[in-house]
C-alpha cells in the first residue's frame, strides 16, 4: 500500500498504510520523489546513500517488535498525528534534509 501526499489524505489514511504491514521485520516510511510514501522492509532490503539520494525523505528505520507499524500502531492517534504532522512538514518541501527525525 503506498499514500501519494500530492493529494488530500487524512489520518486515517495513513492510519491505513501503517496498518497494512506487520511488526515482524523492520520497516522504514520512505517518500519517493514523486511524493509518494510506502512502508520499505529493511530486514531484506537494507540501503545505503546512494538508494536514499533517490528519496525525497525517508524516517528512521523501525526495528521489528517495536510496534510502530501494524494494526495496534495504526490504532495509537498521537503516534499516527506526529507521523502526519512530519509528513505534512516535509511535503512538497523538506525542512530541513532528507532524514526526517519524528519524537515518537
Amino acid at each position: 500500500m503506498a499514500l501519494d501526499l500530492k493529494g488530500d489524505w487524512s489520518e486515517a489514511d495513513l492510519a491505513k498504510l501503517i496498518a497494512s504491514v506487520k511488526d515482524d521485520r523492520d520497516w522504514r516510511l520512505e517518500v519517493s520523489k514523486e511524493g509518494v510514501a510506502s512502508l520499505q522492509d529493511k530486514t531484506a532490503n537494507p540501503t545505503g546513500a546512494d538508494y536514499d539520494e533517490g528519496l525525497h525523505c525517508y524516517l528512521e528505520t523501525w526495528s521489528q517488535g517495536t510496534d510502530f507499524v501494524g494494526s495496534s500502531a495504526a490504532g495509537d492517534k498521537e503516534l499516527v498525528g506526529k507521523i502526519a504532522k512530519a509528513l505534512r512538514e516535509n511535503y512538497p518541501n523538506l525542512k530541513k534534509d532528507k532524514f526526517v527525525y519524528v519524537a515518537l
